[in-house]
């Protein structure tokens, strides 16, 4: 049987990630990149074995993802290096942290924990067992289609204390976002600008991002405590300078007083919006240093949201686009759980946990790369529109691994009859009624 086969271009594309690997690992690689991307209904490594057909025995795929010494982390800096490079990205850098959960059923799973969600419905557990997973992405501006994405990049998981084992130091999900933002600083050489979610608004972040001249944009509490700058002191004066002005109060002590506020009208998710602001510079404790709160009113609505931003000359556009353009990491998720298989992975042991959402999060950066070159290159094809959709703006994570399985089709099905001598019409109607089957 022959083994399905990667479009040119994207095999060009992961063979920059060979440095990485030894080349046996290279080939086992690929197998699991055909399971995350081709395989289905369920993403698992069975899927990709059958898909590529390797000559070595299928346990040693399996043990690549469990036993092999390979470090994900060096995968990662270059896929993030071949971003930029194809995306021509020098400055500016955006980046998005979240943390999402994926359910696990049994009892012997590697780093399964008790969490809370935040996000549940009232119909649903407020209670989740399974795994935390803590990500930080590339947001990049789509211009084709006036649309933010989300490249992920560093996932780690989060294990609560009581499952770890002896000896073994506990890591809050603050000191994980340390740890990859560091990591991603020292890869760059540079600043750039981080937003995260109200959960990762706290004093050891914020005051790292400020350390290291890091823009971290994210949600202001609501009982937050703020102070004034504190004013000059006399020369010769005794004492300690003073660290904080006088007291404030919260946010919403400067909301309800209705003076001050200014209209724009800005796009944001896709739309426009009426937004009703005002901004203040003020010392919050848990900073620190000066930060620069935004109250903001979207479309006439009665209630009120409040931001911060660490670096007090950011403008209340720039805030509130980089705002909505972390909801992508969002939809992000969404995707890698229902389409690229991130809660399919049926693992226990801890060097297959710890590899099973990085690998998933690596296939999909180079699902998305690949997309978008080839938009660039060539009128895209994307999606067939559906009789129940007369328009669409812009493809969907759905739409992009329909067109990858559209290509390694194609090319595999060309390596078989490039020799056949096979009419160029007869070839099309074979390709076409194979990707409608497939």
């Amino acid at each position: 049987m022959e083994s399905i086969q990667y479009p040119e271009n994207f095999f060009k594309l992961i063979f920059q990630l060979r440095e990485n690997f030894t080349k046996p690992s290279f080939k086992h690689f690929q197998v699991i990149l055909s399971a995350i991307l081709l395989g289905g209904p369920k993403k698992t490594i069975t899927s990709g074995i059958r898909l590529m057909q390797p000559k070595c025995h299928f346990s040693n795929i399996h043990r690549f993802v469990s036993r092999y010494k390979w470090n994900i982390v060096p995968v990662i800096c270059s896929l993030l290096k071949m971003i930029t490079k194809r995306l021509n990205l020098s400055k500016h850098f955006i980046f998005a942290l979240d943390d999402t959960l994926i359910p696990k059923y049994g009892n012997k799973i590697f780093g399964r924990g008790c969490h809370f969600d935040h996000a549940s419905k009232p119909n649903s557990p407020k209670y989740i067992l399974g795994h935390n997973w803590v990500v930080l992405g590339l947001l990049y501006y789509w211009d084709m289609f006036s649309k933010w994405i989300c490249f992920p990049l560093f996932s780690q998981l989060f294990i609560p204390k009581n499952q770890l084992e002896e000896k073994v130091q506990y890591k809050s999900r603050i000191s994980i976002a340390i740890e990859m933002i560091t990591r991603i600083q020292l890869f760059l050489n540079q600043t750039f600008t981080l937003v995260a979610d109200g959960l990762y608004a706290k004093r050891q972040l914020v005051r790292f991002c400020i350390e290291k001249g890091i823009t971290l944009i994210s949600r202001m509490r609501n009982d937050a405590v703020l102070y004034s700058l504190p004013k000059a002191c006399k020369p010769r004066k005794r004492g300690r300078p003073r660290k904080y002005g006088k007291r404030l109060g919260n946010p919403k002590t400067f909301g309800a007083d209705p003076k001050g506020f200014k209209t724009i009208r800005l796009k944001l998710y896709g739309e426009l919006h009426n937004i009703n602001y005002k901004t203040m510079i003020a010392i919050w404790k848990p900073a620190g240093a000066p930060i620069k709160l935004f109250i903001v009113r979207f479309d006439d609505s009665k209630a009120l949201s409040y931001f911060f931003s660490t670096d007090i000359s950011t403008s209340v556009e720039r805030a509130l686009t980089i705002l909505a353009a972390r909801w992508s990491i969002e939809t992000l998720f969404s995707d890698l759980k229902e389409h690229l298989g991130m809660k399919d992975w049926q693992v226990r042991v801890q060097g297959s946990v710890m590899r099973s959402v990085p690998l998933t999060c690596v296939a999909t950066s180079l699902l998305m790369l690949w997309s978008m070159l080839e938009a660039n290159q060539k009128a895209p094809e994307f999606w067939d529109i559906q009789p129940w959709v007369s328009q669409k703006s812009s493809p969907s994570m759905f739409d992009l691994m329909n067109q990858f399985k559209a290509r390694c089709i194609s090319k595999s099905i060309f390596d078989i009859f490039r020799d056949k001598g096979i009419e160029a019409q007869k070839y099309r109607q074979i390709e076409t009624i194979l990707r409608r089957a497939a």
